[in-house]
């Protein structure tokens, strides 16, 4: 009878928190979803009218150039290094459609790996996001502090803009970031499309 109890409260619990934060997507995926209950984040951010994003709180924002839009640093002790959230953008020649992302993710992963030619662990993968699909490239390289970075490039196609939303923290304690670097890039909204 207690079981029986227990399994209805349990049940009943886990309903009440699935209906209060309906965006939330904890749990079903580590690396792209809303937290239910997200800390340390500011509420969502519009910039210029075109998008809005919920970034660190705490973190300092830096100003971007040609396609880079802004970055976020997490403050750290003098010669620290610690999480950097950077969204770019680039114009696209024409758009990509949803049936052509799997081999577009392919292509975007040639090119990281190119570009990053001490790169290691290179995976791709499609996520279901508020745009549409958006392709998520992860690896490791050799940080600036003598250990590895872990990269996790959120690639986000809207129209004739292709956003990025980078996130990288160092690979030792990228499980602190995680959670933060998921919500950050799921939170990523655009005012219409192709802005």
């Amino acid at each position: 009878m207690y079981r029986a109890l227990a399994a209805v409260l349990v049940l009943g619990t886990a309903c009440l928190f699935t209906t209060a934060h309906p965006g939330a997507q904890a749990g079903s995926d580590p690396w792209y979803g809303l937290q239910a209950r997200p800390q340390n984040l500011d509420e969502p951010k519009v910039f210029t009218g075109a998008f809005q994003i919920q970034l660190p709180k705490n973190w300092h924002l830096a100003p971007g150039y040609t396609g880079t839009i802004f970055s976020i640093v997490e403050n750290t002790k003098k010669w620290q290094t610690g999480g950097v959230i950077t969204l770019e953008h680039q114009r696209l020649l024409a758009s990509l459609e949803p049936s052509m992302m799997a081999t577009a993710s392919e292509r975007f992963l040639k090119d990281v790996q190119d570009r990053e030619a001490q790169g290691k662990q290179f995976n791709v993968s499609l996520k279901n996001g508020a745009n549409g699909p958006v392709i998520l490239i992860q690896y490791d390289r050799p940080g600036v502090s003598g250990s590895d970075d872990h990269v996790a490039q959120y690639l986000i196609p809207v129209g004739l803009v292709l956003y990025r939303v980078v996130c990288v923290a160092p690979t030792a304690t990228i499980e602190k970031y995680r959670p933060m670097f998921a919500h950050v890039a799921a939170s990523f909204k655009t005012a219409k499309a192709g802005s």
